[in-house]
């Protein structure tokens, strides 16, 4: 750029300028009127140049800084739309869970009493009848309570279990809804009051032979023995119906005497543990 204003100034100087000698002319350079004016016309000229100069820098530096922009502008936008599809997504799990909490508690008095409509006579009895009905009518449908079941198994054979009072660890949870058995210790801590049933199964084989006891709070509710006599394999199974105070603690042990060998659990046959509340 700077070369081609200096051309521009020596093509006006050349123009400009009256013919001047060569010897006499570093004399007369700085006095020159048409020389100064030159000068000032070659450095407006640099200015310009150099202004163009930044321009262009500038203008090709916006597009990287545009695109930055862009780039941060899309993570944003995914971002946010990635938050809009859980929204809508847990909008809809609540109203399909209102809904079904709608239908459960649902009362339809109007229905039932207009079944109950007929022609009726002027007897108390049937007076009474209708007014019995239109009463349980009125009832509201009762939510059922959170659900607690589990279902646990040995994994291997027992091969403690020839011990007194041995408490036998089912290891293995395959359903544990409301995380109240404890597979680390074969023991179910009932998370509140009510009515449960409890199921456990000993398989045997050849010369070992258990008995098993199924306790609550320490209080034995029910047992079970089976002795293969070394000449058949098979399982025993035991159940109970109870009523189990909140933190009461349920477990199977083996007895106080007939324990000898192993609590056999294989693919052929598991000893399991389960349980669930009724009420």
């Amino acid at each position: 750029m700077l070369w081609i204003s200096l051309i521009l100034a020596c093509v006006y100087f050349a123009l400009n300028s009256p013919v001047i000698a060569f010897p006499e002319l570093t004399e007369t350079l700085h006095g020159n009127q048409d020389w100064n004016l030159a000068m000032e016309k070659i450095e407006e000229l640099q200015k310009i140049v150099r202004g163009q100069e930044d321009r262009i820098t500038s203008l090709e530096k916006r597009p990287g800084e545009k695109t930055e922009q862009v780039i941060e502008l899309q993570r944003i936008l995914k971002n946010h739309c990635g938050r809009i599809t859980q929204l809508e997504t847990r909008v809809i799990e609540l109203e399909t869970k209102l809904k079904e909490e709608k239908e459960s508690v649902a009362i339809h008095p109007i229905e039932r009493e207009s079944d109950s409509v007929q022609p009726i006579d002027n007897s108390n009895n049937r007076i009474s009848v209708l007014r019995k009905e239109r009463l349980l009518n009125l009832q509201p449908t009762s939510v059922p309570a959170e659900r607690v079941a589990f279902y646990a198994y040995l994994s291997n054979n027992d091969a403690a279990s020839s011990a007194i009072h041995h408490i036998i660890v089912f290891d293995k949870a395959v359903t544990n809804v409301g995380n109240a058995y404890h597979p680390h210790s074969g023991t179910f801590i009932a998370p509140r009051s009510g009515l449960y049933v409890f199921t456990w199964t000993i398989r045997q084989e050849g010369t070992n032979h258990h008995i098993t006891e199924l306790l609550v709070d320490n209080n034995i509710v029910n047992a079970i023995y089976m002795y293969p006599g070394n000449v058949m394999s098979g399982s025993v199974t035991g159940t109970v119906v109870v009523h189990v105070n909140q933190g009461d603690d349920v477990l199977v042990r083996t007895g106080s005497n007939s324990n000898n060998g192993f609590i056999i659990s294989k693919n052929s046959g598991r000893s399991a543990f389960a349980g669930w509340n009724l009420m």
